[in-house]
């Protein structure tokens, strides 16, 4: 199923990645300016932006127009506007943002963004008995030339039958590297291969020698024994981070010394590849782009006398009350004086969710000394169709927009075996403030003026 058409637009870019564009089925529109991109957007269009020069005034630009803004970033440098942000680095909280109060996170590698071929090797088992073949990839370009470097060392390794040498087509010292292999049959040169060949090479392999780029993304999702390190600063957060996972043997600059040293402890430890990538964060990155398009179909309007029945319908569910902090079975006198106390207390900002015109869920906040305490629960009929992250989200910015109320911390208590209330509490960015038991977990977030 279709859910989106997809267009690229560009202001430099080199031209076989446009043909692979289009080849893929995807639209394509080269600008001239990011002002162009603006005044181009049409009213359905949800703008994902994947470019570091592009700051805070462009991204209010874009909100101000009224459209849903994705951002793919990976060093929270600045305020960000943006109704999703995908970054898919290892250990990365909402805290190291400035965003909105309505900005939802898609963070770690659950939402790692890779290639179809990568992601169904993912969900393969990866069983390294002996490290006989090697694989050795330094990205498109490669202009320090680590790649001749790497050779150099591996042609005097003995331990390996096959080794695997990818350039990509930036590469320009492809004739000097085919002659310097030439005369040694274990080696397997490729040039500018696409994505299904380089899933099918790295699974041949056992051991992958690669920089802390996209490329370690790549290895990590096939599963086998990585050496990795760093020789350009942008690599620099990646590296650091996946060396704090252990997610491969560590060749620090990739100089002669320390890549011969990180290849011998790959041979002379017990090999243990790490399964980092599970295969499934495209359905994962679908499910958020399809519950920004719902969120426009969702409305909240204040709960009133009408909702009284649908409201003690919801107050008697079995599924509902599990995960309720009062089990007690309520009869319908007393869910009346209750609902209808809320109702009336000024203190109670008591709110319906409604899908076409039908109400699946309630949001009430309490708030006392500037802090408002978070009740909401979804009708079972409509779980799991991301309807909760939109309750919560659309839920406290109406309560910032009401009148005579100052808000400073919202917070929710949730049961540890929620799982889907406390997955929706991250990733709309709440701090875990305090277990105050083994039961339950205390979420809050701070409102920014």
């Amino acid at each position: 199923m279709k859910d989106f058409d997809i267009n690229f637009v560009c202001k430099q870019i080199p031209e076989t990645s446009i043909q692979d564009i289009k080849k893929l089925g995807f639209g394509f529109r080269s600008i001239k300016n990011e002002d162009e991109f603006l005044d181009s957007i049409t009213a359905d269009t949800i703008v994902v932006l994947d470019h570091y020069g592009l700051d805070t005034q462009y991204q209010k630009a874009i909100k101000e127009k009224g459209y849903k803004l994705v951002c793919i970033d990976d060093l929270h440098d600045k305020e960000f506007f943006a109704d999703l942000i995908i970054n898919h680095a290892p250990n990365i909280e909402p805290s190291a943002y400035q965003a909105q109060t309505y900005t939802q996170f898609a963070l770690s590698l659950e939402y790692v963004l890779l290639r179809p071929a990568f992601l169904k090797k993912a969900k393969e088992a990866v069983n390294i008995k002996i490290t006989q073949t090697a694989f050795v990839c330094f990205g498109g370009s490669d202009i320090k030339n680590i790649t001749q470097t790497t050779v150099d060392i591996l042609k005097k390794d003995t331990r390996l039958k096959k080794i695997i040498i990818v350039v990509g087509a930036g590469y320009n010292y492809f004739d000097l590297l085919k002659e310097s292999v030439e005369d040694d049959a274990r080696f397997y040169l490729y040039h500018s291969i696409d994505s299904e060949k380089m899933a099918e090479l790295i699974s041949e392999s056992q051991l992958a020698i690669v920089p802390s780029s996209g490329i370690l993304l790549e290895v990590l999702a096939i599963g086998c024994n990585i050496i990795s390190g760093m020789y350009i600063e942008n690599q620099k957060y990646v590296f650091d981070n996946f060396k704090s996972l252990g997610a491969f043997e560590n060749a620090e600059d990739f100089s002669g010394i320390n890549l011969t040293s990180a290849i011998n402890k790959t041979f002379y430890k017990k090999s243990s590849v790490k399964k980092l990538i599970d295969g499934y964060s495209d359905r994962r990155l679908l499910n958020n782009f399809r519950q920004l398009v719902i969120e426009d179909e969702v409305s909240l309007k204040n709960a009133g006398e009408s909702d009284l029945n649908k409201t003690f319908e919801w107050a008697g569910n079995a599924e509902i009350r599990k995960f309720s902090f009062n089990n007690a079975t309520i009869d319908y006198d007393t869910h009346k004086k209750w609902f209808t106390g809320k109702v009336g207390d000024k203190h109670c900002y008591y709110f319906i969710g409604e899908l076409n015109n039908e109400a699946f869920g309630s949001i009430r906040f309490d708030v006392e000394n500037s802090q408002a305490k978070i009740s909401y629960l979804i009708d079972p009929a409509y779980q799991n169709n991301g309807l909760g992250t939109i309750l919560l989200k659309k839920g406290v910015e109406l309560l910032l927009k009401q009148k005579n109320v100052k808000i400073l911390i919202v917070w929710g208590e949730v049961f540890n075996e929620n799982t889907a209330s406390v997955k929706i509490f991250k990733k709309l960015g709440y701090d875990v403030k305090s277990n105050f038991s083994t039961n339950f977990i205390r979420f809050e977030k701070i409102i920014q003026s």
